[in-house]
C-alpha cells in the first residue's frame, strides 16, 4: 500500500492520511491564537509500526513551521516524536519543553 500524502483539514483541525479514500492515521489540534495545541494522533492498528504515525507528525510540524505558530504537544506519542527529533525543538513553547522535558 502507498497512500497519498497527508493531507490538511481545516475545518475540522486535523493532518488526515488517505487511502483510497479511507481514513488511516490522522493528527487532530487546535489552534489558538499564536499557539498550535497537538492533541492526538492516530493510526489504523493493523499499520502500526510501519512509520505512518511519525510522517504525520512531521507534516504537522512543517505545517505549523509555515504559520509561525509555537506548538504545545498534548498528545504522548507526539512529545514522544519531538524528543527524537531536535529539528522541531524551537517550534516547541519552552514551557512546554520543560515539562515534557523536550530538548535543552
Amino acid at each position: 500500500m502507498t497512500p497519498a500524502t497527508p493531507q490538511e483539514d481545516n475545518i475540522l483541525q486535523r493532518y488526515e492520511w488517505l487511502d483510497d479514500n479511507r481514513v488511516i492515521g490522522f493528527v487532530d489540534y487546535y489552534v489558538f491564537d499564536e499557539v498550535c495545541m497537538i492533541m492526538h494522533t492516530e493510526v489504523l492498528p493493523a499499520l502500526a509500526g510501519r512509520g505512518l504515525g511519525s510522517l504525520l507528525a512531521s507534516k504537522a510540524m512543517e505545517h505549523v513551521a509555515e504559520t509561525g505558530k509555537t506548538i504545545v504537544p498534548i498528545c504522548g506519542f507526539l512529545v514522544h516524536y519531538l524528543r527524537k527529533n531536535p529539528q522541531h525543538h524551537a517550534l516547541v513553547t519552552p514551557a512546554s519543553r520543560r515539562v515534557f522535558n523536550i530538548g535543552p
